[in-house]
């Protein structure tokens, strides 16, 4: 004779559970964990996270360091993309344009959201580029993500990691023979 368990699912009598969530054909309704969708085994390894992100002043040679990294990277067979990297010193563009007229230390709050967003949004950059990890791998070389969340609140350093994208932007076009 048929029933009803705890959860209100219908057990015993030899009939096909036939409720919307479950992906078993068990007769009590319950899911084994071989053939639950939560289970681990299911995903095989995790993947193991990048580490935490420490904040980097952006280095007083910064064009040379830009000449170095650009050279690296353009000797490799998968290139970061002209308009990838410019897309990424658009974002930086339009918070230096505001701060550059200013003559305060600290930038403003809209600027540090801002800021904060753009950290954001190259992070996800690097998280959607999983064809070749040309992205990933600029991001990595040209410590991106630890430049700017090293500026912090100050303008100064906002402004040399500016500079910073427009010589990374220059060496790449550079050496790369095409127009930016």
């Amino acid at each position: 004779m048929a029933g009803l368990n705890d959860n209100g699912r219908s057990y015993g009598g030899g009939g096909y559970n036939n409720n919307r969530s479950g992906y078993s054909n068990s007769y009590n309704g319950n899911r084994s964990s071989s053939g639950s969708y939560n289970s681990r085994s299911s995903y095989g390894q995790q993947k193991e996270l990048p580490p935490e992100i420490t904040p980097k002043k952006v280095p007083e040679d910064y064009v040379d360091e830009a000449e170095r990294i650009m050279r690296s990277l353009m000797s490799q067979p998968k290139k970061v993309t002209t308009s990838k990297i410019r897309n990424l010193l658009s974002l930086v563009t339009d918070i230096y344009n505001e701060e550059n007229i200013r003559t305060e230390e600290k930038l403003r709050p809209e600027s540090v959201v801002k800021l904060n967003l753009m950290r954001v949004r190259v992070a996800y950059e690097c998280g959607r580029d999983n064809r070749d990890d040309t992205v990933k791998t600029f991001v990595k070389q040209t410590n991106l993500l630890e430049y700017l969340k090293g500026i912090s609140d100050d303008r100064a350093d906002l402004i040399r990691f500016a500079h910073y994208m427009e010589a990374l932007v220059a060496f790449h076009c550079y050496f790369s023979g095409k127009e930016g």
